[in-house]
């Protein structure tokens, strides 16, 4: 009976040691990177935009681009399918798996901070596979913001 005892600590030990030793990658959503982007964009904050891009633009572009406007009131309307199966490669030859996020959004003048425009569009997301950034999560790689045609009014 004893021996049984310390058999069962024994076996609950070992399980709870390999389990919790094992590295575990955290998951982040593609459409956790797309809102942090938009606050990035809204506060002009290149250090937190480029954490989101799998090609960021030189801080000069990134300012000349978002100077007067940002997009805010974020509605993700769909994830895309994932398949792991299905990968792409890079201009350096380094794999990666994509999906797109589906979403609706309002742009805000920054002079008065406004919404001006309803906005929608894609985004598609990359997360690399090998190579140098194969631990940066999910990146923002292709998008695609149009105007619905409906101007806010003043």
């Amino acid at each position: 009976m004893n021996n049984n005892k310390i058999a069962a600590v024994i076996l609950i030990f070992s399980f709870f040691l390999t389990t919790a030793c094992k590295e575990k990658k955290a998951f982040v959503d593609p459409a956790y990177v797309f809102m942090k982007w938009s606050s990035a964009v809204k506060n002009l904050n290149y250090k937190e935009y480029v954490e989101c891009e799998a090609f960021p633009k030189d801080e000069i572009v990134f300012r000349e681009l978002y100077t007067d406007f940002y997009f805010a009131d974020l509605l993700i309307r769909d994830l895309g399918k994932f398949d792991e199966n299905e990968t792409g490669s890079d201009v350096d030859g380094f794999k990666y798996n994509k999906r797109k996020v589906y979403f609706e959004c309002k742009r805000i003048e920054r002079k008065t901070g406004r919404a001006v425009q309803e906005m929608k569009g894609d985004i598609e997301f990359i997360l690399y596979i090998n190579g140098p950034k194969l631990n940066k999560g999910w990146l923002m790689y292709n998008r695609t913001i149009i105007s619905t045609g409906i101007n806010i009014k003043k």
